[in-house]
């Protein structure tokens, strides 16, 4: 079923039973009648607000049923959500408002340090409203939102009516604003739902931050009548609590959080046998911790591949395909063109590698006033997302490398993903990233910061004759380090901007 807005999707849709649960969170069961009355109270005080179609409103909270109404009440009126990275500094905070320019800031009081610095910074700010607590200057939620349940209807939005900006993780440059349709997460919200097949009975556990794309898994739960679970934080141990108790069906993870549920001692204990299908991103789960996770988890294990760019899923790598394509991110979803092409454009050979780029109605709208950055990265329809990959001869793409990852050393190219691969597949390793640091004579050498399985012990000696068995001499690393964690982003992706300052200090 298509609706035309995410409006629809809440308001004029026959897939939802009012009686059933919408939101579990904390001690909060909220019915899907009860949660389209709160969204509908939130777009009413929008609109008395002043609040008219194609306006910012910005979101600074965690994962509470209050994000999920200001997600469906701003865009249900029209305007444009601008979900914040609570990890971010309040400067950084202050310079994406600054970029976004929103009407209003809804925010959890806990966030004060970032209000007092909008207040002052960001002139487009006509009120802020929190959550939770008191603040002064600002207007409490509760009172703000206690108006009757009468949702407005524009007649200014359509399926191409930008809906939400999410900005990306400026992990390399600055942070862009990705401007996303309401056909966009229609659209994209079918996709995985080909794939996941959600439905009243489906219980879905939102481990993952609603600030990014990990949250269409709770928006596809809510359009498809089935109920989503609220965490603000992951807890290995509560979150399987919560599958046992809760028959949870459903779950996105990136790769850490499952390997810290599998290391507990007691998972066995746990009954997870509603659990149907696992959704895991940001990497490949290969080697040793393939196996791991499969006999913990059983053939439940989807490999999603995506970007902020498209909405949140490009492909996805079944449970069955696991086993005839390991490290694949699969063939691109139904409704998604999936290419690996050459640097004119033209589709490579089998496993010739080029650049992967997509083609669907999920594909972003643009970036946020960045005409010139847009119209390079959205080409005939086709994003490039300057992820080098690879298709094998059955039709599956596997990521080589990001562009910008790609080692020259003593002018040879490396890609340090495929060493990640070998050395990932060592029975120690739990998870390792490889990069390229400065080195006087080669101008780049290769790093590999490695860490190991719970309670194992390996020395660099045996991590280099174990990639000696595997690779190239050239491909070989001439530092290994051992780390206690990888820092990553909010989304899973390893950071490795930050290793390369921290290596290359350390010399």
């Amino acid at each position: 079923m298509t609706f035309k807005t995410l409006r629809d999707a809440i308001f004029d849709n026959p897939r939802i039973e009012d009686d059933r649960l919408a939101i579990i969170a904390d001690d909060r069961r909220i019915t899907h009648a009860e949660f389209r009355n709160r969204v509908a109270s939130v777009g009413r005080a929008l609109h008395n607000a002043g609040v008219r179609p194609g306006d910012r409103v910005a979101v600074l909270m965690e994962n509470v049923p209050e994000f999920l109404e200001c997600y469906f009440a701003i865009t249900g009126c029209g305007a444009i959500i601008v979900p914040l990275n609570w990890r971010l500094h309040p400067t950084e905070h202050a310079l994406l408002l600054q970029d976004s320019q929103p009407r209003l800031l809804i925010a959890s009081a806990k966030y004060e340090p970032t209000i007092n610095v909008v207040r002052r910074d960001v002139a487009s700010l006509k009120q802020i409203v929190v959550t939770d607590g008191v603040l002064t200057g600002c207007t409490s939620f509760a009172e703000w939102s206690d108006v009757p349940a009468d949702m407005p209807k524009p007649d200014a939005i359509d399926h191409s009516s930008v809906a939400t900006l999410l900005y990306t993780s400026g992990t390399t440059s600055k942070p862009k604003g990705v401007a996303l349709s309401h056909g966009n997460y229609i659209n994209d919200i079918e996709h995985v739902a080909s794939v996941f097949l959600p439905g009243h009975e489906s219980v879905n556990l939102q481990m993952s931050p609603m600030y990014h794309a990990a949250k269409v898994w709770s928006l596809m739960h809510l359009t498809y009548g089935g109920t989503t679970i609220l965490e603000r934080q992951f807890d290995p141990s509560r979150a399987l609590e919560i599958i046992q108790a809760e028959k949870v069906t459903a779950f996105f993870s990136v790769p850490t959080m499952l390997y810290q549920m599998m290391e507990l001692p007691n998972f066995g204990s746990f009954d997870i046998s509603s659990l149907e299908r696992i959704s895991y991103g940001a990497a490949a789960i290969t080697g040793a911790r393939l196996q791991q996770a499969q006999r913990h988890f059983g053939n439940r294990l989807y490999h999603s591949y995506g970007l902020t760019e498209s909405t949140s899923h490009c492909s996805m790598l079944t449970a069955d395909d696991h086993e005839r394509a390991v490290g694949s991110i699969g063939k691109g979803l139904k409704g998604v063109e999936l290419r690996v092409v050459d640097a004119q454009g033209n589709e490579t050979a089998t496993d010739e590698i080029g650049e992967i780029v997509a083609r669907g109605k999920n594909i972003m709208v643009g970036y946020w006033q960045m005409p010139e950055a847009t119209a390079q990265t959205v080409i005939d329809g086709w994003l490039h997302t300057d992820d080098l990959g690879r298709r094998d001869e059955q039709g599956f793409v596997y990521v080589v490398d990001r562009k910008k990852d790609i080692v020259i050393s003593g002018g040879v190219n490396i890609y340090p993903r495929e060493v990640e691969d070998v050395i990932g597949h060592h029975p120690d390793v739990s998870e390792v990233a490889v990069l390229g640091v400065s080195h006087a004579s080669w101008g780049e050498s290769l790093l590999a910061a490695i860490v190991l399985m719970p309670s194992k012990q390996v020395s660099d000696a045996e991590i280099l004759a174990y990639c000696r068995d595997h690779l190239g001499g050239y491909k070989v690393p001439k530092r290994i380090e051992f780390v206690d964690e990888l820092p990553k982003t909010a989304s899973g992706k390893t950071l490795k901007r930050e290793l390369r300052e921290r290596f290359e200090r350390a010399d």
